[in-house]
């Protein structure tokens, strides 16, 4: 398998947990140095796989055409690929360099082009899968790098649909936000861009916040589970929820069972999960350019895609089917972007129901829905209290 970037940061983890696996990793990676002190970390580990170094700038074509032939020439073949390798300029549009867009383009999207194109004719006869590592959204002062990750979502869902039936498997999967030196450094820069301290613009991503070792497993944990993702975009946590990987565990509910209405508490939740599950399969079932429409204004306004959330609002379900409340107490903010989705969908509703009577009825459904989420959100708030 290929990493690309895999010389420190989730690439290095996530190399790491490939060969645990048993996996044969090559490790593509531009700094020399960090490619070497990798490849000698995980080896001498003595894990179940190997490691080798290949270094590349993968800006270049002719080196992509090298490292195909290094791959075919040692292994024959290449059984994963895993778009990783990122730059991260930061600022706004018009004081970003264009030599800085450029260096973006080539590194963020154009070298996940030029890897899948060589490698897909051998995977054709082969089979194998093809990982791209977008992120969530773009923002503020940071399209110079976002505008091309988020594209990759774009590029895996058409690649899906060309390959379908060949053998391959391709997805998206979001690390997560992971203070790794580089995304210290961005954050930096968007936070003074923004007018907002550092620590404040981490509190922002709090929820999203996670160590470059969850991100790199989840990595690993979803190629195993590669054919349940295929044509998805997910998240490295989520992965290891579903997995049961990691979990808030048992609570000790003995101090709250008194002050908390659980049972009302996974009432209303399971109606609301049984909701969004209607929706889902609603818009699945959409003319492809509505159903586009949608499921980017649901991904722009809850942070996270709505195959994402629903593989989360399904892990939370198993969790509370077992008396484990952890992760649940914990998703408050959650809730509130649900809440404020549906505040969202009303407005858009009085934009384009024409219908009097429907738009009487519709409207009064999802205000329901509304006041229902936030007897939620009291509830998680109580609940918070005794914790």
């Amino acid at each position: 398998m290929l990493i690309t970037g895999g010389g420190g940061g989730i690439g290095i983890e996530a190399s790491r947990a490939f060969a645990y696996m048993g996996a044969h990793v090559i490790i593509a990676e531009i700094d020399a140095d960090r490619g070497k002190q990798a490849e000698k970390l995980i080896n001498e580990e003595s894990l179940n796989g190997t490691v080798d170094f290949f270094q590349i700038d993968i800006t270049d074509e002719k080196q992509i055409d090298k490292l195909y032939e290094y791959i075919m020439d040692k292994y024959t073949r290449l059984d994963v690929l895993i778009n990783n390798a990122a730059i991260v300029p930061m600022g706004a549009i018009d004081t970003v360099s264009i030599s800085d867009w450029d260096l973006s383009y080539a590194v963020n999207l154009r070298a996940p082009v030029l890897l899948t194109k060589k490698f897909l004719s051998s995977m054709k006869k082969t089979g194998g899968i093809i990982v791209f590592v977008p992120s969530g959204d773009t923002n503020p002062y940071m399209s110079a790098y976002e505008i091309f990750k988020t594209a990759q979502v774009e590029l895996c869902n058409t690649l899906c649909e060309e390959i379908d039936g060949m053998g391959i498997i391709t997805y998206s999967i979001a690390p997560g936000f992971v203070k790794t030196d580089t995304a210290v450094k961005a954050v930096e820069t968007v936070a003074a861009s923004m007018g907002i301290t550092v620590e404040d613009f981490y509190k922002s991503l709090e929820e999203f916040i996670t160590d470059a070792e969850i991100a790199g497993v989840g990595y690993a944990v979803s190629v195993v589970k590669a054919k349940q993702y295929n044509g998805k975009e997910i998240m490295s946590y989520q992965v290891l929820m579903e997995s049961g990987l990691i979990s808030g565990g048992k609570e000790k509910l003995n101090s709250m069972q008194t002050q908390v209405d659980f049972d009302k508490l996974s009432f209303l939740f399971k109606s609301f999960a049984d909701v969004f599950f209607d929706q889902y399969q609603n818009w699945q079932e959409k003319k492809l350019f509505q159903k586009q429409f949608i499921l980017s204004d649901f991904k722009k306004q809850m942070g996270m895609p709505a195959e994402s959330f629903k593989i989360q609002i399904e892990t939370l379900q198993g969790q509370i089917h077992n008396n484990e409340w952890g992760n649940f107490l914990d998703s408050k903010e959650m809730f509130i972007k649900w809440q404020c989705f549906y505040e969202h969908q009303l407005k858009l509703l009085q934009g384009y129901e024409k219908n009097a009577a429907q738009l009487a009825d519709d409207t009064k459904l999802i205000n329901s829905w509304i006041e229902n989420l936030q007897e939620i959100i009291n509830i998680m708030s109580q609940s918070q209290n005794y914790r």
